[in-house]
Order: C-alpha cells, then structure tokens, then sequence
C-alpha cells in the first residue's frame, strides 16, 4: 500500500447506521484495515481492530455484553474506550495487566451512516456530504455491495456520463453520442456537473438524455437518473483494489405509505444490480491499472468532472503530506536546532483549475 492510495485526513463513510444492531458486531476491512463495530451501552458506534491482544482472535466472531466487547475465544471484555475490563481466567475483580487495551477509531454517525477518520491529525469537525442528496425516509432504499475494483476506478465511473451510450445501450436505449456540457465546475468543495447527450441528426426516435450529478471527497457522488428520481453513493475503498459501493436511492413521486420505499428499493436493485454490476463493472474490471493517479490518462473536455475529482484529491493529498512535514520539523526543532528547511514538495497551493488542465484536457 503506497501513500497516495488513500486520501489522508478525510471522514469516510464505513457502513450503513442501520445494519449495526445493539447485541452483535460486525467485522469489516476498509481502508486496507481489519476493523470491528459494536454499539456501546448508549447506543454509540465504537470501531477497534478486529483483533483480540490476547491471542489474535477476530473480535467481530464476538458478542455485546453489558456494553462490551466479548472475545469469542476466551471472554475477554473491551469497554468503548478500547479498555479491557475483564479476563475470566483471572477471576472478577483481579487488575487487567498492561497491553490488553485495544485501539480504538475515530468514528460519528451522520445522514445514516458511520463515518471513519482515516489520519493523524484531529478530525474535522463536519463530514462531507451533498446537500441535495436523499436522507434516509420512507421515500428511500439502500442497497450496498463488494466489488473487485478500485476505489478510484468507481469514482471516475461515477463523474462520468459519456459513457452511456456505448456501455447502457440496452437499459438507457437511443442516447446520443455528442456531450454537451451546461456546467463543470467547483461549487466550494463539491463539484457539480450537469451534462446532456444529444444525436448528431435530431429526430423524433432520437431524444435528449440530461444528467445532474456532483462529486466531492473522499467517495460521495450524487446522480439525478431520471426526474424525481436519485441517488447518492460512496466508494469507499475495502484496500487497494477492492470497493465497498453503497447507495441511497430516493423518489419523489409515491409518499411512503403509499409504497414509495419499494419503489425506490425496484430502482435501486434495477440501477444496482442490472446497470452497475452486469454493465460498467465489465468495464472497470478491464480499466484496472496499477497507477492510483490519472497522469497517463489523455483527457476530452466530456472528463472536465475527472480531471477536477483528481484535482482536488491531489490536492489533499499534497496539503497532508505538507501538514506531515510541517509536524515532523516542528517536533526536531523540539530537539535540535534548524537552521533551515525546505518543503522538497514544492508549494502545495496549486490550484484546482491548474492541475485539472495537468491532466491533458
């Protein structure tokens, strides 16, 4: 795993606030890490390593008691602060030696989901998100699912519409080939795109298709797929070349006492299901490629929502490691003096609009 796999410094949504149930935990692998949920005495989220300091046993395989962690293996119990409270061979009581604390996750729950800080820095104080984009209601429908792919290959997937034409011909039929795009652009830290596709020989059985959709870090993407109708789905990274792909679908048409969630659940499992998994994942399956950035791409100006995600990835990227730097003379000058020092780096304040014209547009 290289540095630049990852964005560092950045919340990433880990999985679904509703799948996390108060008695069982649940083991996960994201961001290359193996990783345990439990909901504590109060209901809180709490992420560990999925290890046991004893002697290795996955603590997902596990059990909640009294608002603790128990090892399946040999009972040790873990309370939300990472802290073994208890070894049963021991005896009730009896001091917990040193070393069988585990280390806990930065984690918080928002718009239905348990987010992850994946730094060493403090965490920012708000998660990312879309504004636009469905909360959970009676009008929506999650569906989530594993794939063989990178994260970045998913992200690129989701920024781009040109491709509709050539791999959805058989559930988005007649769409035209030529793009024309109304606006790509950044919008604070969200990037928003909105784009039509149009027939070189307009004619009645040659209609328009436009598309609404925003991107912003580390994994979020909304897209409108038709009126009254959208989603907003993270791609977050398992490790390097696997993805976690979940998605909210919303509708507007039915409310839900009149069955709206299964109508947004029948447009998840059809977008889901029928267009992503047996369409564009033959697609990114082949796309796969060992470089986690795009510098050997050769960019259109149909790839301008791209070129700016890589652009404000880069960006990220370059401010933590410059932040790093920033911390590692700081705490040598604790010790020695520095009677100079340069960032090898170079400036890190390049701006979006410049790195995305790097990108070969």
């Amino acid at each position: 795993m290289t540095p630049d796999d990852f964005i560092p410094n950045q919340w990433y949504p880990i999985f679904d606030s509703s799948k996390l149930k108060r008695r069982k935990p649940v083991g996960i692998t994201r961001l290359g890490e193996q990783l345990v949920l439990w909901r504590d005495g109060s209901g809180s989220a709490v992420c560990t390593t999925d290890r046991c300091p004893h002697r290795a046993a996955q603590l997902s395989l596990g059990w909640v008691r009294d608002g603790c962690l128990e090892c399946p293996f040999h009972g040790l119990r873990f309370d939300s602060a990472g802290q073994c409270v208890l070894i049963p061979a021991n005896g009730e009581g009896e001091p917990i030696p040193r070393g069988f604390d585990l280390p806990t996750r930065k984690v918080r729950e928002a718009h239905g989901l348990i987010w992850y800080w994946y730094g060493d820095s403090e965490p920012a104080a708000e998660v990312p998100w879309i504004p636009e984009a469905p909360e959970p209601g009676p009008r929506t429908s999650i569906v989530q699912r594993d794939y063989p792919v990178s994260y970045l290959r998913v992200m690129e997937n989701l920024g781009d519409i040109h491709h509709i034409p050539f791999v959805h011909r058989a559930t988005i039929p007649r769409a035209g080939t030529r793009v024309e795009m109304q606006a790509a652009k950044l919008d604070g830290a969200v990037i928003r795109l909105k784009v039509s596709l149009h027939h070189e020989r307009p004619g009645w059985m040659r209609p328009t298709y436009s598309f609404t959709s925003a991107m912003c870090l580390p994994t979020l993407a909304t897209i409108t797929v038709a009126k009254g109708i959208q989603f907003i789905a993270s791609a977050t990274p398992i490790d390097r070349d696997h993805t976690w792909l979940w998605a909210r679908y919303g509708q507007s048409y039915i409310p839900g006492w009149l069955g709206g969630r299964i109508v947004a659940r029948l447009a998840a499992k059809f977008d889901l299901e029928l267009v992503f998994t047996r369409q564009d994942m033959r697609m990114l399956a082949s796309q796969q490629r060992n470089n986690p950035d795009i510098a050997s791409y050769h960019l259109f100006d149909a790839d301008r929502a791209i070129a700016l995600y890589f652009g404000l990835r880069k960006q990220a990227i370059d401010e933590a490691s410059a932040a790093a730097d920033h911390s590692t003379i700081a705490s040598a000058s604790c010790e020695t003096p520095v009677l100079g020092s340069r960032n090898k780096k170079g400036s890190t304040a390049t701006s979006i609009t410049a790195i995305s014209q790097k990108q070969s547009l």
